[in-house]
């Protein structure tokens, strides 16, 4: 990484870079949104903001909502999976003010939907009566169809560069990052098991700083519209997996099992096609 990025003589310093983790796995696993909803008494209709978390890991969300949203979200079952959300101005806000203090490092598309949540909440919070009612529809209006387009189409209003962050703090967001969206496990190549790590994202930035903090590896861009990284090299892979298990560990269970797994492999050296992949294949965006 070059010097501009990473320094050990700046403020974040003094943060608990383990922290960071959380703000990567939110990067890569949140979705924000401004809900219209009916009101029966009186009768109409009235906005609410949403920041949801969604995971098949109940564990892991069970620890953000601990320590991002200080126990005020909520926990819901959804296929497959869980959503944690922290619906409403005063909960949205205990998160806005986590991610403050440890903000999200890289990503245009994260980053604007918080931006886009933060005005919403500023608007919401200034325009309480109905009288702002015709305004406030067309504001509100107006934030929903750019999230729209974030989700749909990646168009973004801004873009940021990357400040000058701790190497510890970088990593450890980059856990959490690869704890939402990355996948470590054997595809077959020849009579071999091949080992491999990937990660796609709609991020661009993401996925570019993680390549570049590795040190390894070209981003491509899919059909589908995801930039897509892939190492397949035993070595470097080695190197992947130890980072991630002990120097910026891996939280999130199948996933750690995944990469434990995989480094167990690679120092054994030895990945015949009929290895019985333990924790199953991966998933991919």
């Amino acid at each position: 990484m070059s010097k501009n990025v990473l320094s050990a003589d700046n403020p974040q310093e003094m943060l608990n870079a383990t922290k960071f983790w959380f703000s990567g796995f939110m990067s890569a696993e949140m979705s924000c949104s401004i809900i219209k909803a009916t009101n029966k008494n009186p009768k109409g209709f009235y906005y609410a903001i949403d920041l949801t978390v969604t995971n098949a890991d109940k564990k892991i969300l069970k620890e953000i909502n601990r320590e991002v949203m200080n126990g005020r979200g909520v926990i819901t079952s959804v296929k497959g999976a869980y959503n944690l959300s922290a619906r409403g101005k005063d909960k949205v806000r205990i998160v806005l003010d986590f991610l403050e203090q440890y903000p999200i490092l890289a990503g245009d598309l994260a980053k604007n939907r918080i931006i886009l949540l933060k005005n919403a909440l500023v608007y919401l919070a200034d325009h309480k009566t109905s009288k702002f009612q015709k305004e406030k529809t067309a504001e509100m209006e107006k934030l929903r169809a750019k999230l729209r387009e974030l989700k749909e189409n990646g168009i973004v209003d801004q873009e940021f560069d990357l400040l000058t962050i701790h190497k510890d703090s970088l990593g450890y967001f980059l856990a959490g990052v690869i704890d939402g969206e990355g996948s470590f496990g054997f595809k077959s190549s020849g009579l071999y098991k091949q080992p491999f790590f990937a990660i796609a994202m709609k991020d661009r930035k993401i996925i570019e700083l993680l390549q570049k903090f590795i040190g390894y590896g070209n981003v491509r861009l899919r059909k589908d519209g995801v930039y897509h990284l892939e190492i397949n090299g035993r070595n470097i892979l080695k190197n992947i997996c130890e980072m991630f298990l002990n120097q910026y560990p891996l939280r999130q269970t199948r996933q750690r099992k995944r990469c434990m797994f995989v480094f167990q492999q690679l120092l054994n050296d030895h990945t015949p096609k009929s290895l019985n992949f333990l924790v199953g294949d991966y998933d991919m965006v």
